[in-house]
């Protein structure tokens, strides 16, 4: 078949390329360039050429089957990507990225089985590690979803579920690591994305936002209007559980005690329905076994000096395995905060600091130090011990972030 450089210099003729130069207005090197293969031509320059020589077309087709109408942009970054590893340089991460896109084109599209992967592999990597761990890799592969999602084909609810999940982990991740502005920018794309990928998502995402928001002290209004929408339907499922457990939080601080344990209760009988897959998955983000729903009780009924504080704080504990650092830490800042209620403040401000040094080997995460900001809003206002208490503790915070 005639390669795209001797159609043109075909077509060209009699015209000198100084000629066609002009009338394409592209230099005469460019276009001797073009007709010994030593470039790949834009669309744009190639529909001049075609108008130019009154081709009618037929260089703009001949190119396409050259290189294809999606890839002939990519193909002259790709060109540069390749010399210059054969001189020595290893492509960057870009680069290679934008290859392997290329190649997985040729291949059929993309993957679903693997970007289903990726997105599980981040679900258990997000809590597991210190948040800003997560944020560069979360963002880099959000990069490379986004860029193949305009290639699938066939049904996109699945690629739409995979984005959906990606986009709130990164919110989480944010958020963890104290990037609350930042996190909920991602939480409302979450949202938004979640219309394509099904009801059960949807309220997935404003179930997890809502149990945030309350670390964040972000209006209680707010909060209860995620929890509305993720408690929509009564089916059990991982987003019930959670935003009753959100509701029941808002609902201690707003003074009604009364619901706020009704909504524990339903998140236990929840909790007795939903699959074993779920109830057994303690390492993902999106498990929920049953320590989470410890949690929720001790943080609950420590909040609202409930007579079965204590008793909840102990089960919660026990019910972790040996070497759990991170959620271990929450739950003895729920006693920190009960014994500093109680009057005992210096004693109290020393469990919260044990606790705070115990997650230094995983990380600092913003809900560790809201909690620990939550210990001292149990004492008397002016107290010294709670002033300096405060002041490590931002201190802490500005350090890491």
């Amino acid at each position: 078949m005639e390669s795209f450089g001797e159609a043109l210099r075909r077509l060209r003729g009699d015209l000198s390329i100084r000629g066609l130069a002009r009338r394409s207005n592209c230099s005469p090197s460019y276009i001797s360039a073009l007709e010994f293969g030593k470039n790949i031509p834009s669309p744009q320059v190639v529909a001049a050429l075609d108008a130019a020589l009154g081709a009618c077309g037929e260089l703009i087709r001949l190119h396409d089957v050259e290189v294809g109408p999606t890839e002939r942009r990519e193909a002259l970054g790709l060109i540069g990507i390749v010399l210059g590893s054969a001189s020595g340089a290893l492509p960057g991460a870009d680069g290679l990225e934008r290859i392997r896109m290329l190649v997985e084109r040729r291949l059929g599209g993309p993957d679903l089985a693997f970007w289903k992967e990726v997105a599980w592999e981040h679900s258990h990597g997000v809590g597991a590690h210190p948040a800003t761990d997560g944020v560069g890799r979360l963002s880099a592969d959000i990069l490379a979803l986004e860029t193949a999602l305009p290639h699938v084909t066939g049904d996109l609810r699945p690629w739409a579920r995979v984005r959906v999940r990606l986009l709130y982990l990164l919110a989480y991740a944010l958020a963890g690591a104290g990037r609350e502005h930042e996190s909920r920018r991602w939480w409302a794309a979450a949202r938004r994305a979640s219309a394509d990928a099904g009801a059960d998502m949807r309220a997935f995402v404003s179930a997890q936002e809502a149990i945030q928001a309350l670390y964040e002290r972000r209006p209680l209004s707010l909060v209860l209007s995620r929890t509305d929408e993720a408690l929509a339907s009564d089916r059990p499922s991982i987003a019930r559980a959670r935003a009753l457990g959100a509701r029941a939080h808002a609902r201690v601080l707003l003074g009604d005690l009364p619901a706020a344990y009704a909504d524990l209760d339903e998140q236990a009988r929840v909790f007795d329905r939903l699959p074993d897959e779920i109830t057994r998955d303690a390492a993902s983000a999106e498990g929920w076994p049953v320590t989470r729903l410890l949690h929720s009780r001790s943080l609950v009924y420590t909040l609202a000096g409930h007579p079965g504080t204590a008793a909840a704080q102990a089960e919660a504990i026990a019910a972790y395995p040996p070497g759990t650092v991170r959620p271990v830490a929450q739950i003895r800042l729920h006693e920190a905060m009960t014994v500093v209620r109680a009057g005992q403040v210096e004693d109290g401000l020393a469990l919260a600091e044990k606790a705070l040094a115990a997650t230094q080997s995983t990380g600092y995460s913003c809900f560790v130090g809201q909690l620990a900001a939550m210990v001292a809003d149990q004492a008397p206002a002016g107290h010294e011990a709670v002033r300096s208490f405060r002041d490590r503790l931002a201190g802490l915070r500005g350090g890491i972030l």
